[in-house]
């Protein structure tokens, strides 16, 4: 039997799934990455609607 029968996937295939294995065991840091980011976005938003609304009162008339 030749080494081209004996393995059931193909090289490439048995390097993509350990690639995606590694992939997928970073998802959770990944996604705590994304919540945090997400979060300091919010905050941003946040800070910057007051200071344009306090600039926007303390206008004259």
């Amino acid at each position: 039997m030749t080494t081209d029968t004996a393995y059931a996937h193909t090289s490439h295939q048995r390097r993509a799934r350990t690639v995606y294995r590694t992939v997928a065991k970073k998802r959770p840091v990944t996604g705590l990455l994304a919540a945090e980011l997400a979060a300091l976005a919010c905050f941003a938003l946040a800070a910057a609607g007051f200071i344009s609304l306090r600039a926007w009162l303390f206008l004259p008339n």
